[in-house]
């Protein structure tokens, strides 16, 4: 069995004599295919999918990315492996990078190529909305729009529907994040063929009832944050993140928030956690994974306090929370970068307004959902989003920056949903920040 069989095959040790060989630049009979599969072995996640994030998944994108970027030396002039590349550069943070090298590739590619030019133009949009640039992301929106759609037939195949839904979906949002909800509703109501994918049809339900009711922000009936009746609540259950997860982010949140607040960690396990920490019992849950932070919700869990502060475990504090107090709720989330739709790993909420994601939930929907935040933007499509600068994720920063230039980003929060987390980082700003 050759050396690409065996690393298809997934055998470690196959994967091991692959990169000696390329290091000792031995004889590889085909140094592009050996480079190609291992791309392939460390971008092929590891662990259980599935599983309502139970378990860490692990994949080791900076290996992938350092195969790629020789494949690319050796062939600069090939466009679809450079745009590989871009997909890789965005996997793993360096976005300026990505940008970069699309924009190059978008003056390069040959005019004959209307598919890749296309896919490169949404590559670039994509990377433009994860640095803010949303009215240069929504022009190349819009002409990926006009150009494309004169060269479809009557009817889209199943991969032109995933590529259009996902740019209308993308473009809408960026629309309704500017507050511009009639415009929202429009992109995707006068689009000239029908699609049916699960975040498209979200957003659309989104964009109609911002439109139809406004942001709870803008009711009358939303109260101001007041950091003295306020709970910061995290959730703790299973084996995925030990106590040293809870107590680190309680000790970032004391720096950082100032009132008189209150602290509790909902847990099925309180041993190790701090005792400055309030402890909620919640081992009598059916539910795991994510799908437990639907507790947060539950009229019936004994919070003190009606407006609720939630942030993951594996998130960061790098700068004052200070931003949360006066902001009118109703319910905020977090809006993903990479992806149309929510991202529940900071949410700030009333608990009579949120009470739905509790009372309405059906344990049916584990099983046509992935986790709570598509349950969470199914069961209320019309919430505030959090301002893109103070709450950011992990990969859209640069993964280089500097802690000088993190807090001139005026990031306040970060959150680490995919990989790597806190604790696989030793060095630099994390390390700074995360104890």
């Amino acid at each position: 069995m050759s050396l690409v069989e065996r690393i298809l095959n997934g055998d470690p040790e196959a994967v091991r004599e692959a990169e000696i060989c390329l290091r000792d630049s031995a004889a590889v009979e085909d140094v592009f295919e050996l480079r190609r599969v291992l791309i392939k072995h460390y971008m092929d996640w590891k662990g259980v999918r599935r599983d309502a994030g139970v378990n860490h998944l692990e994949r080791d994108s900076e290996s992938a990315l350092r195969h790629m970027r020789a494949i690319h030396e050796t062939s600069p002039e090939d466009t679809g492996l450079a745009h590989r590349l871009s997909s890789l550069l965005i996997e793993n943070g360096r976005i300026d990078e990505a940008l970069h090298l699309l924009e190059k590739l978008l003056e390069t590619v040959p005019g004959n190529s209307l598919g890749l030019k296309m896919t490169i133009m949404e590559s670039l949009a994509r990377v433009l909305t994860v640095r803010g640039e949303l009215e240069r992301a929504a022009t190349i929106f819009e002409q990926i729009f006009s150009l494309s759609l004169k060269a479809c037939g009557p009817s889209l195949s199943e991969n032109q529907e995933n590529f259009f839904g996902s740019a209308l979906a993308r473009l809408s949002r960026i629309h309704v994040n500017t507050g511009n909800y009639a415009e929202a509703v429009r992109v995707i109501e006068t689009f000239p063929h029908a699609i049916d994918l699960p975040f498209l049809n979200n957003t659309q339900k989104r964009a109609r009832a911002l439109l139809h009711d406004g942001p709870p922000s803008q009711s009358p009936d939303a109260k101001p944050v007041d950091l003295d009746h306020l709970t910061v609540a995290c959730v703790k259950h299973g084996t995925k993140y030990g106590p040293d997860y809870v107590n680190r982010l309680y000790a970032m949140v004391r720096r950082h928030l100032p009132g008189n607040w209150r602290f509790v960690c909902l847990t099925d396990d309180p041993q190790g956690i701090s005792p400055e920490i309030d402890i909620i019992d919640i081992s009598a849950l059916q539910t795991r994974g994510w799908w437990t932070k639907l507790a947060l919700f539950d009229p019936q869990t004994p919070f003190a306090d009606q407006t609720i502060f939630y942030l993951d475990l594996d998130t960061v504090i790098v700068g004052d929370l200070g931003f949360i107090e006066g902001l009118k709720v109703g319910f905020y989330i977090l809006e993903h970068s990479f992806i149309p739709g929510y991202n529940s790993s900071v949410m700030l909420f009333d608990r009579t307004f949120a009470a739905p994601v509790h009372d309405r939930f059906n344990s049916s929907d584990i099983d046509r959902l992935v986790g709570d935040q598509d349950w969470i933007e199914e069961c209320m499509p019309g919430i505030d989003t959090f301002p893109r600068a103070p709450v950011r994720l992990y990969k859209s920063l640069e993964p280089d920056i500097t802690s000088t230039d993190l807090a001139r980003s005026n990031a306040k929060i970060v959150t680490f949903p995919s990989v790597p987390k806190p604790h696989e980082i030793p060095h630099g700003w994390v390390a700074q920040h995360w104890q």
